[in-house]
C-alpha cells in the first residue's frame, strides 16, 4: 500500500471511510453485546450466539482494502475515479479498524484481566510500533539505497524481510495486537515502487496467491454441508444476523454515497465495491471460526461469502461504465479548434525515445503567441509493486515514493522540460507534467481522465512497435498495443499514434534542430483525413515546414458516393489549402488518379526519403475505392489501412508516421465500443 493515497485523496474519501468504518463496528457491538453470558443467564444458547455473532457480522460488515483492490483490478476499474475513491475511502477504514482494533484489545485487557497487564500491553505495542517505523524503515531503505540501479535485491534482504513478516505477526499477537497490526505497519513503511517492493511481490505472490490461498478456500469448501446447512436453517441466528446486517450495511453506505452528490448508478457500484466479500473474510473465519469440526455457523457463513462475491461482480458491470463520462457532447478536436485560443496536447511516453519522438513533432506544431501550444507530458510507468495506482502532478511538487524516483521517468520528464525552455521563455509553449503508476490494462484510464479534465484537443501516443537504426523492427509490446486500443475507443478528444522511424537515432536528435521540415499528408476524405489535414496546416503555419498534400482520387464513373455531406466536407478542406497556396509557397497540393488500393498502395511505398513526416487519417469509409482491397492485408488495425502500410517493413523511408482519429462524438461512440 501506498499511505500518501490518503493525503491525495480529498476530504470526501476521508469522511466517507470514517463513516463506513463506523457504521459496522457500531453495529457489530451493538448486537453482540444484546447476546453477552451476563445478560442473559438464564439462556445458554446465548454463549453459542454470542461466540458465533460477532465473528461472523464482523467478517461479513467490514469493508477490506486488499479485497476492494482485487476486485477493482479484476473489473479493470482501478483507476477510474470510482475506482479511487474506493480505494482511498477503504484505506481510511482499513486504518482505522486496525487502530479501533488495537485500543479494544488493550481496553478489554484493562478491565478483564488486569490494570497492569493492559498497561504492558500499550507498552509493548508502542515499543513495536516505534522498532517498526524506525529501525526496520532504516534498514529497509539502506538496503534499497545500497541496491543498484536495474539490479534486482540481494536473497538475504528479501528473506530478511520476509522472517520479519511472520516475527512481527508472533510477537504482535504475543504482546497484544492484532496478529496482522504488524506486517501491516511494515508494509506500509516499504515504499511502493521500490526494488525491495517489486522483489517481495516477484517471491511472495507466487507460493501465496498461486498455492496457500487455493489450498484455503479448497480446505473451506471441503467443509461445506449445504444439506446440514438447509435442514438447520431456522437454527443458524448469525447467519440469519449476518445477513440482515450486510443489507443495513449496503443501505447506510449507498445513502453516504448519495450523500456526497455520487450519482444512483455509481452510488449504488460504490456501494458493492467496498462491501466485497472474499478469500479475506475466509481467512477471518478460518483463523476465529471452527472449520475443521464442520460447525453450523462458520459453513453458513463461508456459504454467504461465496454467494456474495461471485454475484457482486456481474452487477457492478452493468451499473458503471467508466468509458461513458468521456462521451464527446462538445468537439474537442484539431478540425474546429479556434485560431486564437491555447491548443492543448497531451504527449504519452512509454521510454525516453517515445518522448524525443514526441517533441520533434511538437517543435514543428506552430506555437505562436495567438494560439499557444500548451502540453501536457505525461510518463507511463507500469504498476507492479503497489495496489494503489498513482497519477503523479509534477507541478504540485509530488513525488512517486519517499525513495529515490526510477530513472526511466525522470529522463521522460527531462526531455519534456527541455522542449518547455526552448519555447516557454517566449510564452510560445506551456509543459505540465505527469507521471501515471498502473496497470497496463488500466493505464487507458488515467490518460483518458487526464486529457478530459485538461480539455486536450489531442492526445499523442507512441506507437508499440520500435525500428533500430538498420530499419528492422526490434521490437513489438502487445500490452501496449492493446493500451492504445483502448485509448482510441475511450479517448474524450483526437487521438494520435505516433511512429517513429527516424532509424533510432537516439537522444543526440533532440538537440539537431532542422532548417526545413517536409510534412505529407494523404488524403482520401472523411473525418480523420481532415483532422490530419487541420494538423497539418497548423503546422504549414511555419516557414520552416514544407507541406505537400497528396490527394488520391478515382475515376467518376469508378466512384460511389456513400455520403455526399462528408464529400462536401472534403471539398471545403481541400478549398481552404488551395486557398492557402496562393499565399504560402510552401503547401502543394498534389492529385494521384488511382483505380484501386493496389495503386494507392504502390504510390505510397515509392514515396522515397525526402520527407521526414507522414500524416493520415485512421478510419476511412468501406466502399472507398481508392482503398478497396487494403482492409483485407491489415496487420495493425489501429493504424488504418494507409497508417499500416507506412507502419510495415515495405516503407523503407525514414520517415515518422503520425495516424490520426478524429474526436468520437455521442452519436457514434457507443456503435465504436460495441
Amino acid at each position: 500500500m501506498d499511505p500518501s493515497l490518503v493525503q491525495q485523496s480529498g476530504k470526501k474519501s476521508v469522511f466517507m471511510g470514517i463513516l463506513i468504518f463506523i457504521f459496522p463496528f457500531t453495529m457489530v457491538h451493538t448486537i453482540t453485546m444484546s447476546f453477552r453470558p451476563e445478560f442473559r443467564p438464564s439462556n445458554q444458547l446465548s454463549i453459542g450466539i454470542y461466540k458465533g455473532v460477532g465473528i461472523v457480522l464482523g467478517a461479513i460488515t467490514t469493508s477490506q482494502f486488499v479485497g476492494v483492490s482485487h476486485l477493482l483490478n479484476q473489473l479493470r476499474i482501478t483507476n477510474s475515479q470510482l475506482g479511487h475513491l474506493a480505494l482511498a475511502s477503504t484505506l481510511v477504514s482499513e486504518l482505522l479498524r486496525f487502530a479501533y482494533s488495537s485500543l479494544l484489545g488493550y481496553m478489554e485487557a484493562m478491565l478483564f484481566i488486569a490494570r497492569r497487564a493492559g498497561v504492558q500491553a500499550i507498552i509493548f505495542s508502542m515499543m513495536l510500533v516505534a522498532f517498526i517505523v524506525v529501525v526496520l524503515r532504516g534498514l529497509v531503505l539502506w538496503s534499497i539505497r545500497n541496491t543498484p540501479q536495474d539490479r534486482p535485491m540481494k536473497e538475504i534482504y528479501i528473506t530478511f524481510v520476509v522472517g520479519m513478516i511472520l516475527t512481527l505477526a508472533s510477537v504482535g499477537d504475543t504482546v497484544g495486537m492484532y496478529y496482522l497490526f504488524g506486517p501491516f505497519l511494515l508494509g506500509l513503511v516499504i515504499p511502493a515502487g521500490s526494488p525491495l517492493a517489486t522483489s517481495l511481490i516477484a517471491k511472495v505472490e507466487t507460493p501465496a496467491a498461486g498455492i496457500f490461498a487455493p489450498i484455503m478456500v479448497v480446505f473451506c469448501s471441503t467443509s461445506l454441508d449445504l444439506e446440514k446447512f438447509l435442514r438447520n436453517y431456522a437454527k443458524v441466528l448469525p447467519f440469519r444476523i449476518s445477513l440482515i446486517g450486510y443489507f443495513l450495511k449496503l443501505g447506510f453506505t449507498f445513502v453516504v454515497a448519495l450523500g456526497f452528490e455520487l450519482p444512483v448508478r455509481d452510488a449504488a457500484a460504490y456501494t458493492l465495491i467496498v462491501n466485497v466479500k472474499g478469500i479475506l473474510e475466509i481467512g477471518v473465519l478460518l483463523s476465529f471460526g471452527n472449520l475443521g469440526s464442520r460447525q453450523l455457523d462458520s459453513t453458513s457463513a463461508i456459504f454467504l461469502i461465496f454467494i456474495l462475491a461471485s454475484i457482486a461482480p456481474p452487477i457492478i458491470r452493468l451499473l458503471y461504465d467508466p468509458s461513458k463520462q468521456y462521451i464527446g457532447y462538445k468537439r474537442k478536436c484539431l478540425q474546429y479548434a479556434p485560431d486564437n485560443a491555447p491548443l492543448h496536447i497531451l504527449a504519452c511516453a512509454h521510454r525516453q525515445d517515445d518522448a524525443v519522438a514526441v517533441i520533434k513533432f511538437l517543435e514543428f506544431s506552430n506555437p505562436t503567441r495567438q494560439s499557444p501550444l500548451t502540453v501536457y507530458g505525461l510518463g507511463l510507468e507500469e504498476l507492479i509493486s503497489s495496489s494503489t495506482p498513482l497519477l503523479v502532478n509534477h507541478q504540485l511538487g509530488q513525488k512517486k515514493s519517499t525513495t529515490k524516483a526510477r530513472p526511466r521517468s525522470h529522463n521522460i520528464l527531462d526531455v519534456f522540460n527541455y522542449f518547455e525552455s526552448q519555447f516557454g521563455n517566449n510564452k510560445l509553449a506551456t509543459v505540465h507534467t505527469f507521471t501515471a503508476i498502473s496497470y497496463l490494462k488500466q493505464m487507458h484510464e488515467d490518460i483518458c481522465s487526464l486529457a478530459f479534465h485538461k480539455a486536450a484537443s489531442l492526445i499523442v501516443l507512441p506507437f508499440h512497435n520500435k525500428w533500430n537504426g538498420r530499419g528492422h523492427m526490434v521490437c513489438g509490446n502487445e500490452d501496449l498495443r492493446h493500451l492504445n486500443l483502448n485509448v482510441l475507443n475511450r479517448a474524450p478528444c483526437s487521438v494520435a499514434i505516433l511512429v517513429d522511424r527516424r532509424m533510432a537515432m537516439g537522444l543526440s536528435s533532440m538537440f539537431v534542430t532542422s532548417a526545413v521540415y517536409r510534412v505529407t499528408v494523404l488524403f482520401v476524405g472523411g473525418s480523420d483525413d481532415r483532422e490530419a489535414l487541420a494538423l497539418a496546416m497548423r503546422m504549414a503555419g511555419s516557414p520552416r515546414v514544407h507541406l505537400t498534400v497528396v490527394q488520391f482520387t478515382v475515376d467518376v464513373q469508378d466512384e460511389t458516393v456513400v455520403d455526399r455531406w462528408e464529400a462536401m466536407l472534403d471539398a471545403e478542406a481541400l478549398r481552404v489549402v488551395k486557398l492557402e497556396m496562393p499565399t504560402n509557397s510552401n503547401i502543394k497540393l498534389v492529385e494521384e488518379r488511382v483505380r484501386d488500393g493496389s495503386d494507392t498502395s504502390c504510390i505510397v511505398r515509392e514515396m522515397g526519403g525526402n520527407v521526414d513526416l507522414v500524416v493520415v487519417g485512421r478510419r476511412h469509409d468501406t466502399g472507398c475505392q481508392a482503398l478497396s482491397g487494403l482492409a483485407q492485408w491489415m496487420e495493425v488495425p489501429e493504424l488504418g489501412p494507409l497508417g499500416d502500410v507506412l507502419a510495415s517493413q515495405d516503407f523503407t523511408a525514414a520517415a515518422s508516421v503520425l495516424v490520426i482519429q478524429q474526436q468520437i462524438m455521442k452519436a457514434s461512440h457507443s456503435s465504436i465500443l460495441n
